[in-house]
């Protein structure tokens, strides 16, 4: 990869983060692809992606196109879609890479390549959860996944235009832990768009702290109709996102991982957030299918193949996959 303004960027997704992503870089210089459908499509080949921060929106050009086949030679595609549609898109990512390009999977939970460049009492087998039939992992070679895990608080406010709020950081690792290129260019990327950005040799230990907040506050959220601010104050939501979290803590241990993280540095995370709404329960108010197998399920199929009793997470899990099957989601 050569200067920034050569950096070509597909951004596979339009919602609020890949929005974001998408005019970050394209601030920074890169030259930016964006796969999209219908009105957002529509938006983004008119007046490019927007991006509101501190109270202003700016526009940024980028190619838009609802064809992946239009889409070659990326040095990084951005994945920013739901997990439960990575199935549908997975055998068409490949060939939009350059030789030597990265996918970037920008998704929430645990992702498909988790397991398989862990060293876990589990090995490598897929997860049903996330990747049952094993597209993913048929279609795209571990070598070329550059681990991600994103926390931005941002909401779409419009087609083709993301509001960032207060959060703004992103770490990126490789599986292996090596140190790359690949990763501290994109990294240099983002922190010139204005973003912060790590590289991390430990990505495993960083993808399963978020996830643990996940998996905790994103079923609370929508089963309590709560803000993250209101989860962590509320005595009772309280009390039971530290007997979840802890659990969770609990299964990552059995796992293999040393977290240097406590239950209640999760909780101060959380409370950070202010009165910010998690992705599920956004997409819940908004009749939206909820991510709950990615989010959730991957972490109860993690316990039930080690044999660790989780009641508290259980319990969650049931309360949340039975409200999505009431709402007609799968």
């Amino acid at each position: 990869m050569e200067d920034s303004h050569q950096c070509r960027v597909a951004v596979y997704g339009a919602g609020a983060i890949g929005c974001l992503l998408a005019a970050r870089l394209a601030q920074a210089g890169c030259e930016v692809t964006m796969i999209a459908r219908g009105q957002t499509l529509a938006a983004l080949r008119q007046r490019g992606v927007g991006l509101t921060a501190e109270g202003v929106t700016r526009h940024y050009p980028v190619r838009a196109t609802d064809d992946p086949r239009q889409v070659r030679d990326a040095d990084y595609l951005i994945l920013a879609v739901k997990q439960q549609a990575l199935d549908d898109i997975g055998a068409r990512l490949a060939p939009m890479l350059a030789p030597q390009g990265a996918v970037v999977p920008a998704v929430n939970g645990i992702p498909w390549w988790y397991l398989a460049t862990l060293d876990n009492p589990l090995g490598g087998a897929p997860l049903q959860s996330v990747d049952g039939r094993g597209i993913l992992g048929r279609a795209l070679p571990l070598d070329r996944v550059l681990g991600a895990v994103v926390y931005i608080a941002a909401n779409s406010t419009a087609p083709g235009i993301a509001a960032q709020n207060a959060r703004n950081n992103l770490i990126l690792g490789e599986p292996d832990g090596r140190s790359t290129t690949r990763a501290t260019r994109l990294a240099g990327l983002l922190r010139a768009s204005g973003l912060q950005c790590e590289v991390s040799g430990e990505i495993h230990q960083a993808v399963w702290i978020k996830a643990m907040g996940n998996a905790t506050f994103n079923p609370l959220s929508v089963l309590a109709n709560a803000t993250m601010e209101a989860m962590v104050r509320d005595p009772y939501l309280g009390k039971l996102a530290r007997a979840m979290l802890g659990e969770y803590l609990a299964l990552g241990q059995a796992l293999g991982l040393a977290l240097p993280v406590t239950v209640e540095q999760r909780m101060q995370a959380a409370a950070s957030a202010g009165a910010a709404k998690t992705s599920m329960l956004q997409d819940a108010q908004q009749g939206k299918p909820l991510e709950i197998d990615a989010l959730v399920g991957a972490m109860i199929e993690i316990a039930a193949k080690l044999n660790l009793d989780m009641p508290y997470a259980n319990t969650v899990w049931g309360l949340i996959r039975h409200r999505n099957l009431s709402a007609g989601s799968t």
